[in-house]
């Protein structure tokens, strides 16, 4: 158990590290192609671009209001903080369970996370339009961590690490 523990640390602190130095940017442009691609699917006049602005990564929606141009910001650290833990826990379940548990669990595990992230970022495209995006951007604004964490624990009782027959 305490080795377990011990690679999860070493996992955690790993992809912090690879976060810092340019994962969170490529994850973040990620998200912002993924929710543009959905916005253009869709017609809408808005996009989102991942600039940086005084040395903090921004998401930037660009959008039409009562028919004038209008842009406005979204902090990407608050959003994008929690993929960490999912992050860290996928790499963990390599070291602990192999590649085809690994692959298994990634899947869906980070897929559904993205697939969350994407809706946000959607709905920070039409806050200021829409009642109902604006009420359910509030409504997820604070939610990523506690999302995160729901995965890891639904991701551990479909392949149980810390409770398995050597850990009792």
């Amino acid at each position: 158990m305490i080795k377990k523990i011990a690679i999860l640390l070493i996992c955690a602190l790993a992809v912090t590290f690879l976060w810092f130095i340019g994962l969170e940017m490529l994850y973040a442009r990620l998200m912002a192609f993924a929710s543009n691609l959905v916005m253009a699917i869709g017609g809408s006049e808005a996009r989102i671009v991942v600039e940086q602005q005084n040395g903090e990564g921004l998401f930037r929606v660009h959008t039409v209001m009562d028919g004038n141009q209008a842009n406005y910001p979204q902090r990407i650290q608050t959003l994008l903080y929690p993929t960490i833990i999912i992050l860290g826990w996928q790499l963990f379940t390599l070291f602990i369970r192999g590649w085809k548990q690994l692959l298994s669990s990634a899947g869906l595990s980070i897929g559904v996370f993205f697939t969350i992230q994407v809706i946000f970022l959607l709905l920070l495209s039409i806050y200021h339009t829409s009642d109902a995006g604006s009420f359910f951007y509030d409504l997820l604004m604070e939610s990523f961590y506690v999302i995160a964490l729901a995965i890891v624990i639904i991701d551990n009782i479909r392949f149980p690490v810390f409770l398995s027959g050597e850990d009792k």
